[in-house]
């Protein structure tokens, strides 16, 4: 359940070009950063296999230096398909390229704001790198900005990286993320508060403590690499969203392998586990208590029975074993039961006073049968709660009529 996340190139991704990567357990935590050529990376068709396991979720960086930012304002009530040809038009006197050339991709929930970020970057390239990554056979699931844009003043960053040819300053502010060559001027002309921290990597370090004359915050790059994977930011947009269904898949595995292993999330999974304990135990206090409940009323019944007929050694259905009893004492005194023809048949003259006289009249096991009967509906509905209130159904079926004890 490894994640791959992949530094694109600022040269685009070649077969025999060394790619910066990083392979962690699981997005979270740093495992190897390293470089490999790209038929050679962890995972490809060519490559050796991941030392974690499978690799369920692939990343692809774009870093600081290839990306252009800019503040919008989004006109109202624009559709999906519109709005490449929008952001064409509001950024088209800021661009140095053509729009044509050139990739947009609008900040994570753009569409409920009027102000949003969009990050433009050559779109030959990006594309180029993606199509690489997937005829590797690395399906790539999304692509995260290395930076994005600070929210206010104090969210300002500054880091010193190692470069392609020289090493680079990253200045993160709210106008948008700049990269500067890392020299003593630019370092000036920044004029980095003392109050804030200055983050760099381990081989740039001493280079930037010079020119600042303070100490650093040690940052390595698979660190900054990992931090950029946890950005809402996907920049796989427009026809570089061909493949979202895939992706989506990928970032499902991706949210999922979050909720279950990031410290963030722990009290969340502790919550959880928690809630399906309590409820397991909580059901299986309920059903004890239902299973007593209902043995106490079996153990009523069958005491009524046995004290009513005392001669009843077994108790097995209680409920029929005391109407059989009491079907036979009424037997044996003379007198008639609620399934005797005579009752059946009054209870139907009393209910269904006005019914015409039925052609036949049967009588098996308790039920009385009229055949020949041609009532209305209201009249059977008439009958029926009648009959009801006495303890004895009615069934109609066609023109007969069936009465018996419930």
């Amino acid at each position: 359940m490894a994640t791959l996340l992949i530094t694109l190139p600022r040269t685009g991704l070649q077969a025999g070009s060394a790619v910066d990567y990083v392979l962690s357990p699981d997005g979270l935590r740093a495992g190897t950063a390293s470089s490999a050529a790209l038929a050679l990376l962890p995972g490809s068709n060519g490559g050796p296999s991941s030392p974690l396991g499978r690799i369920t979720d692939v990343v692809l960086m774009v870093g600081a230096a290839q990306l252009s930012w800019h503040a919008v304002q989004l006109p109202k009530g624009v559709s999906h398909a519109r709005m490449p040809a929008v952001l064409e038009g509001l950024l088209e006197d800021q661009l140095l390229d053509e729009p044509a050339v050139l990739h947009f991709a609008l900040a994570p929930g753009a569409a409920k704001a009027t102000t949003a970020w969009v990050a433009v970057c050559d779109k030959a390239w990006l594309r180029d790198g993606v199509q690489a990554l997937e005829s590797a056979g690395l399906t790539v699931s999304r692509i995260v900005p290395e930076l994005v844009p600070s929210t206010s003043a104090d969210m300002d960053r500054l880091y010193a990286i190692e470069g392609a040819e020289q090493p680079l300053l990253l200045h993160v502010h709210g106008s948008g993320v700049q990269a500067w060559p890392l020299l003593p001027s630019t370092v000036a002309l920044l004029n980095w508060p003392l109050d804030r921290a200055i983050y760099a990597e381990p081989a740039v370090a001493a280079q930037i403590e010079q020119m600042v004359g303070r100490n650093v915050v040690l940052q390595s790059r698979a660190e900054r690499v990992l931090a950029a994977c946890q950005s809402d930011w996907d920049l796989a947009q427009r026809d570089l969203a061909s493949n979202q269904r895939s992706r989506n898949i990928k970032r499902l595995g991706s949210a999922w392998q979050t909720l279950m292993h990031a410290p963030r999330w722990r009290a969340v999974r502790w919550s959880l586990v928690a809630i399906v304990v309590v409820n397991i135990v909580g059901l299986n206090v309920r059903a004890a208590v239902e299973r007593a409940d209902l043995q106490a009323q079996r153990k009523a019944i069958d005491a009524v029975l046995t004290t009513t007929f005392p001669a009843t050694q077994v108790v097995v259905d209680a409920p029929v074993q005391m109407q059989r009893a009491v079907d036979a004492l009424q037997h044996s005194t003379g007198s008639l039961g609620t399934r005797d023809f005579e009752t059946l048949l009054g209870a139907w003259a009393h209910a269904a006073p006005d019914a015409p006289t039925p052609t036949a009249i049967d009588f098996v096991n308790g039920e009385l049968q009229l055949h020949g009967l041609s009532l209305t509906a209201s009249a059977l509905a008439q009958a029926t709660v009648a009959l009801k209130t006495r303890g004895l159904s009615l069934k109609a079926s066609g023109s007969d009529i069936v009465v018996r004890g419930e």
